[in-house]
């Protein structure tokens, strides 16, 4: 990680430089910033109308290390290189439930031990074709040492740590597991944080086991989302494991809200305080000689005793008896 952040750097100097890379060296440095930038390939669960049960798996995807999710958790900005992005998109609101669990036969190389967390947010990353370039750099999927992120963390390092910062430190990245961000491509302006993706926080869920799973449902309005898996044991981001890879089994499930019916009801009420002894009976005429006692079991609406009945029990009558 510290040699990718240093390649970086070294990229961002020789744009801000107006230098110029040797061929060799421009696909040296496009190799180690693709792997950065984010993207969907192979993680998308789909879109559902959200009025109907929908639920897909993906199981053949894996993050490096074990501690991405809870590095971009601990107030500092952490690396999206650690995380895996998915996506899916509802049609109207709806139940969303994800499970994501440790599955070490995701891959050929995966491990079982990743300790499974993640977060949802409102909005996509980049995705191809991308805008015209608003830069000397041509137009590029999202990545954390993007001249346009590096301003953006910069600001954010300023708002929320060092008034005075000059640089992106402390972040190691953009992304935020529990809040919003923002992230660019080499073609977005550094500076005009409008031209970056946002990401808008929903709700997260992490687990504390090695080897375990986590699920975490939330309501959410019709439009797209973007799903960052990665690992919650910080104390992996200093272990000689910290380059291995986990592998995941992630399960998206769509179930529409139930639906509402509002329906007419008779309230017949008594005075708080009434004895039990009285018993309500209901008549369909007035001076009827067979009274019927109402079996409904009385409830309080507005602190006020009483039976709720059906709308048809609007055309009898009621009164009181009184067993001793």
């Amino acid at each position: 990680m510290k040699t990718q952040k240093t390649k970086f750097a070294f990229c961002r100097s020789m744009k801000r430089a107006g230098g110029l890379l040797t061929l060799a060296a421009g696909f040296l440095l496009a190799g180690n910033i693709v792997q950065a930038h984010i993207g969907y390939g192979g993680r998308d669960f789909g879109v559902y109308s959200g009025l109907t049960n929908g639920t897909r798996s993906i199981t053949n995807q894996a993050v490096t290390g074990n501690y991405g999710w809870a590095d971009a958790a601990d107030g500092i900005l952490g690396d999206t290189h650690r995380g895996r992005a998915f996506r899916f998109r509802l049609e109207n609101t709806a139940l969303v439930t994800l499970t994501v669990a440790a599955y070490g036969g995701a891959t050929a190389t995966s491990t079982n031990d990743l300790t499974p967390a993640f977060s949802i947010y409102s909005g996509l990353a980049g995705i191809a074709p991308f805008p015209p370039s608003q830069t000397t750099n041509p137009p590029s999927a999202d990545h954390d040492g993007s001249a346009s992120s590096v301003e953006w963390r910069i600001w954010w390092v300023q708002q929320n740590i060092d008034a005075n910062a000059t640089t992106e430190a402390p972040t190691d990245g953009s992304w935020n597991a529990l809040g919003n961000w923002r992230i660019g491509g080499d073609g977005d302006l550094p500076g005009d944080f409008e031209q970056l993706s946002s990401f808008i926080y929903k709700g997260s869920a992490a687990s504390t086991t090695s080897g375990g799973a986590v699920t975490g449902s939330f309501l959410l309005a019709a439009g797209d989302y973007t799903i960052f898996i990665g690992g919650n044991d910080i104390a992996n981001k200093t272990a000689g494991s910290a380059a291995v890879t986990r592998g995941i089994s992630a399960t998206l499930s769509v179930s529409p809200v139930p639906p509402l019916s509002i329906e007419k009801k008779v309230f017949v009420a008594w005075p708080s305080g009434t004895a039990t002894n009285w018993f309500l009976q209901s008549s369909t005429t007035v001076n009827g000689p067979a009274w019927n006692t109402v079996t409904n079991a009385p409830v309080s609406v507005d602190g006020v005793p009483g039976v709720v009945l059906p709308v048809s029990e609007n055309q009898k009558f009621f009164r009181f008896d009184y067993a001793p």
